[in-house]
């Protein structure tokens, strides 16, 4: 994982560019399931090298995906709360850690690098610790939800492009 996104962000096209690859911003391809072959970001998290296997590949193209984390993520998972089934003492922590979250607001959260290639997408994806929270408490609320709300709630993220992956 890469400890700053912003930066990161920031720093993917002019590096891309450099190494003669054309960069699209486009939006989240996560949705594509079964299309999407993910790179091994806990083994390998050096953006460099999945750009080195594109190019290896013969990649001219990738897509460059940015997501900025926003009040209205931490606003859609205290709605779920409150429709949730949750004791008090374990709704009060959930609050809390939501509102530890406020603070990154305006800061990149997930960032996705993919290319095409025979027939796949290849992506490489980095989140931010904040952004990884927020999913670790929409896991713990998905347990408190009552029976068949699971998974029909809004997505939090925008779009419709949201993964919990």
């Amino acid at each position: 994982m890469h400890p700053d996104l912003d930066t990161l962000k920031n720093e993917l096209p002019p590096y891309l560019e450099s190494r003669g690859i054309v960069v699209f911003h486009g939006e989240s391809r996560l949705s594509e399931h079964g299309n999407v072959v993910m790179w091994d970001v806990e083994r390998r998290p050096d953006f460099r090298e999945f750009i080195e296997c594109s190019q290896r590949l013969g990649v001219k193209l990738v897509v460059l995906h940015s997501r900025e984390f926003e009040q209205q993520n931490i606003d859609d998972v205290s709605e779920e709360l409150a429709d949730c089934e949750m004791p008090q003492p374990e709704r009060r922590e959930m609050e809390r850690r939501l509102k530890k979250l406020a603070p990154y607001t305006g800061f990149t959260s997930q960032i996705e690098i993919s290319f095409d290639y025979e027939d796949k997408i290849y992506m490489y994806e980095a989140r931010s610790e904040f952004m990884n929270e927020l999913l670790s408490i929409m896991n713990d609320i998905d347990l408190w939800l009552p029976p068949g709300t699971e998974g029909e709630e809004e997505d939090p993220m925008g779009g419709g492009y949201f993964s919990r992956n």
